[in-house]
């Protein structure tokens, strides 16, 4: 693991540990196993087995382990708070997330946001079918929009406007607007990029 990302990961191992596990799998839609102190969590479609004794993230399936990086986001989302609400219907931009939204916009453009127009901003069908592998569901954002669901509280959605020979593409990411009620800001901002790279089939370096 990257020294700065595992720090951060000892740190959220720390914090979760501090909380109530059957309270904390109440709240965020999740399964403890108190015998075996084991939290079941779904991502992206997919289910993950924390192991609270040996501090290890592994997707249930094939036992596949994933950077640092996003396993500090799993992490945040079950232990940064103790609110228990459930998920807003309404939806905000990057720019929007209270306490380091805007600040961090300009990175994510650069990171992710760029890189999603050059690829797919003439390329309607093929920004689809990406999406649609990731297990993406329609929506109505831009010309063609998706809503993934991260979390069983925590979802993104993202929308291309296709250019053309008059107008540019454009690309909007957007997050549930109570996204702060669960996960740190840049927990947020990393889980946006993990969609992106995800939805750019892991053409660009970041996260795993």
């Amino acid at each position: 693991m990257e020294t700065n990302y595992k720090v951060a990961y000892e740190h959220e191992w720390k914090v979760l540990k501090t909380r109530d596990l059957n309270e904390v799998a109440k709240r965020r839609v999740a399964i403890y196993d108190e015998e075996k102190n084991q939290i079941r969590l779904k991502f992206l479609n997919n289910d993950y087995i924390l192991d609270c004794n040996e501090e290890t993230i592994v997707r249930e399936k094939d036992g596949f382990v994933h950077s640092a990086e996003t396993s500090v986001i799993i992490l945040n989302y079950l232990g940064y708070t103790e609110i228990d609400t459930e998920k807003s219907d309404k939806w905000i931009s990057m720019k929007e997330i209270p306490n380091g939204g805007m600040q961090f916009f300009p990175a994510f453009y650069k990171n992710t946001v760029i890189h999603l127009i050059n690829k797919y901003g003439y390329d309607l069908d093929g920004f689809e079918q990406s999406c649609l592998e990731l297990g993406g569901v329609p929506c109505n954002v831009g010309d063609k929009g998706f809503e993934f669901e991260v979390f069983p509280k925590v979802s993104v959605r993202v929308g291309l406007w296709e250019g053309d020979d008059e107008i540019a593409p454009g690309v909007n990411v957007l997050f549930n607007k109570d996204v702060q009620n669960f996960m740190h800001v840049e927990a947020a901002i990393g889980m946006g990029m993990y969609i992106g790279k995800q939805i750019l089939k892991n053409e660009i370096s970041g996260l795993l």
